[in-house]
């Protein structure tokens, strides 16, 4: 079955009534899931995790549906990551979960233990990088610049 709800975060009754539907009828239960777009067509796909989240497993069938559906995309494949923030410094633990976001990540030198730990300057840099656009630096200078318990 599918899991009671425990936040009061997303709608109850439909919730409820998806959870009569049966064991072999599995839906995901994210907390912040979005598709990061550009002029219409998606770049990638985070979930995102407040910094006390407790870690998932990338296996779990979950993260196994929304990789495929990361990796297949029509377009081409889209980087797929799990990134937890910390709200009083807004900073970022990204896990890069596909091939894809692996190997974008991997050319920032603090890329370690299939982690890396960005400050929202960097963060934010680098989902614009993804878009293939500039940053406006207004927009960075309303970033923060320093690492947190997220990172």
């Amino acid at each position: 079955m599918t899991a009671y709800e425990r936040t009061g975060w997303r709608d109850e009754a439909i919730s409820g009534r998806h959870r009569q539907w049966g064991f072999n009828c599995p839906a995901v239960d994210l907390d912040f899931l979005v598709v990061e777009y550009n002029l219409g067509l998606p770049v990638a796909l985070i979930e995102y995790k407040h910094k006390q989240a407790i870690m998932p497993s990338a296996q779990h069938p979950t993260y196994r549906a929304l990789r495929d559906l990361a990796d297949n995309y029509s377009g081409g494949p889209l980087p797929f990551m799990l990134v937890f923030y910390d709200p009083e410094v807004w900073s970022f633990r990204v896990y890069p979960l596909n091939d894809v976001s692996r190997s974008f990540y991997s050319q920032v030198p603090d890329y370690t233990d299939g982690c890396i730990h960005l400050t929202e300057r960097r963060y934010v840099k680098s989902l614009y990088h993804m878009r293939k656009l500039k940053v406006d630096e207004r927009v960075l200078s309303a970033c923060m610049d320093v690492i947190g318990e997220a990172a």
